[in-house]
C-alpha cells in the first residue's frame, strides 16, 4: 500500500489563494451597505424623516438629531438612479412634514396639503446638492451643514417665511450649546448638528481604515471631519461655559402671568367672549398682595374690540337704557355699549386691586384701514385721577398668511376673491402694524423704567422680527421680551378623555415646539422672555434660555389653568447677533451659492467602485 503524500505543491497553493482574493468566500456582513437598490434608498430616506421628527419637542430626542440626516445623506449620495434618489429625498420631506404639522389640519386641510407639498421641496434641493457635491468628492461634513443652514435662512423669508423644525430646534434644552446662538443666531446650532451628520456620513462613505505596510491608519478625509468637529464641539462648549458663567444680571420687573384653557375650533362652539373675559378676571384676583409690577393676559383674551376707556366710560348707561323718544341706539348697539361699560369698570376695579398695570391681547382698529382690523397688545393702567386708560399698544406686524390676511387685497381684487374662499370667515383678515413699539414700565419707587416689546404669538418665531424690537442703531433698546399668544388652535376637540379627574382634549405638540423657540430668542438678544399663552405653555425663561419656570398642573402644562409670578433678572450684556443680525447665515448662502456654481462647472469624478456611479 502506497503511503500517502502530505507535502503541499507551492504552486497549487498560490494558485488557490489568488482565485479566494478574485472571487471571495461569503461573508455574513459586507464591507458596505448595500444601500443603492430603489427601494433601500426609499427606505433610508424614510427612516430619516423619523428620526429627525423624535428629535424635536415634545419627543426630545435630541441626541438623534446628530445621526438623523445620515441614512437620507447615503441615499441621496449612492443610490443608482438619480431620479429615483431625488424622488425619494422629495417624498421624505414631505412625509417629515406631514407627520410634524398635522395639527394644521385642524385649521385648513387645504393650506396644509400645498404647505407640506412646498416645504418638501427643501429636501429635494439638499438631496440634489449632496448627490452632486459627493459626485464630485467634495466632504460631506462641509457640504452638509452649508446647505442645509442656507435653505433654512430661505425659508424664514421665502412666501413670508416658515422658521420651524430648524435643526437648532433640536437643541434647545442643551443650554450650553445653545449659547453660540448670541453670536451666529440659531444657524450656528444647526450648523453644528448637520455638520456631525455630514462627518458620520462621510465615514460610512468609504472603509473607515486604510491599509498599509505600518498597519490601519485612518483616511485623510475621515480624520478632517472629526478633528473639525471636535474642534468645533470643543468651541461651543467652552464658549457656552464662559457664557454661563458671566455675572451680567440684575433683578428685574414682577410679572404675573395668566394662563386658561379655551380650545378654538371652527367646527365646535367656544366659550363667549363674555365668559372668557369674566374668567381671567377672576383668576387675576389670585395676584392681589403679590406685589407684582405687571400683570399679563395672553393674545386676545381682553375680548374687547374697540378699546377707547375715556369714550365707553364717558357714556351715562341709564341714559343709554332709556333712549328717549328718538333712541341714538338700536336695541343691539344698547347692549354692546352697556356690556363694554360693565366690562371696563371691572378691569378698572382690577387694575386698582392689583396696584400695576395690565398688558392683555385684543383686536383694535385699523389705524389705516377702515374696514380692517389689528391684533395688537394693549397696556392697561389707571390715570392720576384713578380712571381707566389706555397708555400704548402694540400692533402684530407679521401675519400668518391665508390665516390672518389673504394677499392680493388691494392690488388683484379677483384673486383675493378667490383665496379668500379657502380661508374660513371666522378668521377675520387684519391689517399690519407699522411700529416697533417700545413699551414702558415704572419701576417701584420712581427711579426709572423697565423697557419691554410684546411679538405676538407666531411673530415670535422669526428672529429678525424680535431682534428689530430689541435693538435700534446698535443699541440694546429693551430689557425683557413678552410674548401674548393664543394656541387654542391648536387644540383638537373632537376627542375628548379623562386625566386626573379633569376632562381634557388633545392639545397637540405644537404648543411645545413653540415655547422651544423662544429659548433662542432670549439668548439671541440677551434678554429674558415670559409667555402668556391661551391653553400653555406660559413660561419664564431667562437671558440664558434656561426655563425658569411654566404654569402647570402637576405634570400637565397644556390645557391647564394657572397662573405663574415670574421675577425677572435683566440682562446688561449686549449680544454680536443683536447688532449684525445674520450675517453668518448671510455668509453660508453666498457660500452656497459658490458651491452650487462649482458643481455645475465641474465634472463628476471618475470612481474605482462602479457600481456608485448614476
Amino acid at each position: 500500500m502506497t503511503k500517502r503524500r502530505h507535502a503541499l505543491n507551492p504552486d497549487k497553493l498560490k494558485a488557490d489563494i489568488a482565485a479566494l482574493d478574485e472571487d471571495a468566500p461569503p461573508q455574513l456582513f459586507r464591507a458596505r451597505l448595500d444601500i443603492r437598490r430603489r427601494w433601500s434608498v426609499l427606505l433610508m430616506s424614510l427612516l430619516s424623516s423619523v428620526l429627525l421628527l423624535v428629535s424635536f419637542a415634545p419627543y426630545d430626542c435630541w441626541y438623534l438629531a446628530y445621526v438623523a440626516l445620515v441614512p437620507f445623506g447615503l441615499a441621496v449620495a449612492v443610490g443608482r438612479r438619480t431620479g429615483w434618489a431625488l424622488l425619494w429625498a422629495y417624498l421624505a420631506g414631505v412625509v417629515f412634514w406631514a407627520l410634524g404639522l398635522y395639527w394644521i389640519t385642524w385649521i385648513t386641510l387645504l393650506g396644509y396639503l400645498l404647505l407640506i407639498i412646498y416645504l418638501g421641496a427643501y429636501w429635494l434641493v439638499a438631496g440634489a446638492v449632496l448627490r452632486a457635491a459627493f459626485r464630485r468628492g467634495w466632504p460631506m461634513w462641509l457640504a452638509l451643514p452649508t446647505i442645509w443652514v442656507a435653505l433654512e435662512y430661505a425659508r424664514a423669508f421665502a412666501l413670508s417665511g416658515f422658521p420651524w423644525f430648524y435643526l437648532a430646534h433640536s437643541q434647545y434644552d442643551r443650554t450650553r450649546l445653545i449659547q453660540i446662538a448670541d453670536l451666529t443666531g440659531q444657524y450656528g446650532v444647526s450648523f453644528f448638528v448637520a455638520m456631525v451628520n455630514g462627518a458620520v456620513i462621510d465615514a460610512l462613505m468609504q472603509p473607515l481604515f486604510v491599509r498599509n505596510r505600518r498597519g490601519a491608519r485612518w483616511t485623510r478625509l475621515i480624520a478632517t471631519a472629526v478633528g473639525a468637529t471636535a474642534a468645533m464641539a470643543a468651541v461651543l462648549l467652552v464658549y457656552g461655559t464662559y457664557r454661563l458663567n458671566q455675572q451680567t444680571t440684575r433683578p428685574g420687573p414682577r410679572i404675573g402671568l395668566e394662563q386658561l384653557a379655551f380650545p378654538i375650533s371652527l367646527v365646535h362652539e367656544g366659550a363667549s367672549s363674555e365668559r372668557i373675559f369674566s374668567q381671567h378676571l377672576h383668576e387675576a384676583e389670585q395676584f392681589k398682595g403679590a406685589g407684582l409690577d405687571l400683570a399679563v393676559w395672553p393674545e386676545s383674551m381682553l375680548g374687547l374690540r374697540d378699546m377707547n376707556p375715556a369714550y365707553w366710560l364717558g357714556l351715562d348707561p341709564d341714559a343709554v337704557r332709556a333712549g328717549g323718544s328718538t333712541p341714538l341706539y338700536t336695541p343691539d348697539e344698547r347692549e354692546i355699549i352697556l356690556t363694554y361699560h360693565r366690562s371696563l369698570h371691572r378691569l378698572q376695579g382690577l387694575i386698582r386691586d392689583l396696584k400695576c398695570p395690565l398688558l392683555a391681547g385684543a383686536g383694535m382698529p385699523s389705524l389705516r384701514d377702515d374696514e380692517l382690523r389689528c391684533n395688537s397688545a394693549l397696556l392697561l393702567d389707571l390715570d392720576e385721577k384713578g380712571q381707566l386708560r389706555l397708555r400704548d399698544r402694540y400692533d402684530k406686524m407679521h401675519l400668518v398668511p391665508f390665516s390672518e390676511y389673504v394677499p392680493f387685497r388691494k392690488g388683484w381684487p379677483a384673486l383675493h376673491r378667490l383665496l379668500r374662499r379657502f380661508v374660513p370667515e371666522v378668521m377675520p383678515q387684519l391689517d399690519p402694524g407699522t411700529n416697533r413699539v417700545r413699551f414702558e414700565l415704572a419701576k417701584r419707587g420712581g427711579q426709572g423704567y423697565w423697557r419691554f416689546a410684546v411679538p405676538i404669538c407666531y411673530e415670535g418665531v422669526f428672529a429678525r422680527v424680535c431682534r428689530r424690537l430689541a435693538v435700534q442703531d446698535g443699541q440694546k433698546r429693551i430689557d425683557l421680551l413678552i410674548n401674548l399668544s393664543n394656541d387654542g388652535w391648536f387644540v383638537y376637540q373632537g376627542r375628548k378623555y379623562i386625566f386626573a379627574g379633569d376632562e381634557i382634549t388633545h392639545a397637540s405638540t405644537e404648543l411645545d415646539q413653540h415655547l422651544a423657540q423662544y429659548r433662542f430668542r432670549a439668548v439671541e438678544n440677551r434678554v429674558p422672555v415670559v409667555r402668556a399663552v391661551n391653553t400653555g405653555i406660559s413660561a419664564h425663561v431667562d437671558s440664558n434660555g434656561r426655563l425658569v419656570g411654566c404654569v402647570r398642573r402637576g405634570r400637565r402644562r397644556k390645557m391647564v389653568g394657572g397662573n405663574l409670578v415670574a421675577q425677572t433678572v435683566v440682562d446688561d450684556r449686549v449680544s454680536v447677533y443683536s447688532r449684525i443680525g445674520d450675517v453668518f447665515a448671510l455668509a453660508i448662502c453666498v457660500i452656497t451659492a459658490a458651491g452650487v456654481v462649482g458643481l455645475a462647472l465641474t465634472r463628476p469624478r471618475a470612481r474605482d467602485d462602479k457600481d456608485l456611479k448614476a
